[in-house]
């Protein structure tokens, strides 16, 4: 009975090993998923707290945007007005003007006319000749010219006239700060609308250069194309002349190149012809080609003045290009 007690009390320790084994395992799978649940739940809340924060700033800069917007199309507003204004004003002082130059030259022709005719009164209660003597067209372009233009003092006033219209007095006497803030933020915004106008300006002057700058190239290749026209040799032809239907006569060299047949084209064209026909006809009568070559060959070392000069090789491959 002893020796079966033994086994059986191994095997309930066995099992209560694997039982706190198993537990062990099942705690720790426990506190590994909290852990994992409690760090999701960490990060979803860093993530809505951030996501919060990101909306936040967006409807600030959307504000920002917004009120910017309002603040540019207020300020546009105003200087589109204080531009109608000061056009409005310009268009007055100059119809003023014109009134006043007007009024002076009415007032000049009148003068002038007063002044001619005292002087014809002057020249009939005279005893000089009755009549004036007068020069070329010229002269009296000349003075009409000279009378039509102005006198330096004139000039100066107008220069006047322009700088004291464009430049306005600036008064700051009884001012406070807030006053003076408000006309330096006004001056700073005309100084950048100003240099922005001067950026676009320049912008435009450059592409308009680079325009002028490609057109002129463009105008100097067509005209050097032009200077390199294929010139067509007109020279006569008598060939050509004489059979209409006969292709025209294509040149193997450059006449400015060194020749060294000296016999004419007519020549060498009678020549060949005629050897040609003398071969046709022996070739008709039954000779063989082999008999014919050296026929040619012994006349060729009787009579080598007759016979033609060999080509030289560059003339050779000139003629195969």
């Amino acid at each position: 009975m002893d020796y079966d007690d033994e086994p059986r009390e191994e095997t309930q320790e066995t099992s209560g090993d694997g039982n706190e084994a198993k537990l062990a395992m099942e705690e720790a799978a426990r506190k590994k998923k909290e852990k994992v649940e409690s760090e999701i739940a960490e990060y979803e809340e860093m993530r809505r707290e951030q996501r919060e924060k990101e909306a936040d700033d967006l409807e600030q800069l959307r504000q920002k945007r917004e009120s910017r917007k309002q603040e540019r199309i207020e300020e546009d507003r105003r200087l589109l007005e204080v531009r109608k204004e000061e056009d409005k004003r310009r268009k007055a002082e100059e119809e003023e003007r014109k009134r006043k130059k007007q009024e002076e030259e009415r007032k000049r022709i009148e003068a002038k006319k007063i002044k001619l005719k005292e002087m014809e009164e002057r020249k009939k209660m005279s005893k000089t000749p009755n009549f004036v003597i007068t020069k070329k067209g010229a002269s009296n372009l000349e003075e009409a010219s000279k009378d039509m233009a102005k006198s330096k003092e004139q000039l100066e006033e107008e220069k006047r006239a322009i700088l004291a219209q464009r430049i306005q007095p600036l008064s700051v006497d009884g001012l406070d700060l807030a006053s003076l803030m408000e006309k330096a933020t006004e001056f700073h915004n005309k100084i950048k609308n100003l240099a922005n106008e001067k950026y676009e300006l320049e912008e435009r002057f450059k592409s308009q250069q680079y325009d002028m700058i490609d057109l002129a190239e463009r105008a100097r290749q067509m005209n050097k194309g032009k200077k390199r026209a294929v010139q067509v040799d007109d020279s006569f032809d008598p060939l050509a002349e004489k059979y209409t239907s006969a292709p025209p006569k294509v040149q193997m060299y450059s006449k400015y190149e060194r020749h060294t047949d000296l016999r004419t084209y007519g020549t060498r064209v009678d020549y060949f012809e005629t050897k040609a026909k003398k071969i046709e006809a022996e070739l008709a009568i039954g000779k063989k080609d082999e008999d014919i070559l050296l026929e040619t060959m012994e006349q060729s070392e009787e009579n080598p003045e007759a016979a033609p000069e060999p080509a030289p090789e560059t003339e050779v491959a000139a003629e195969e290009e």
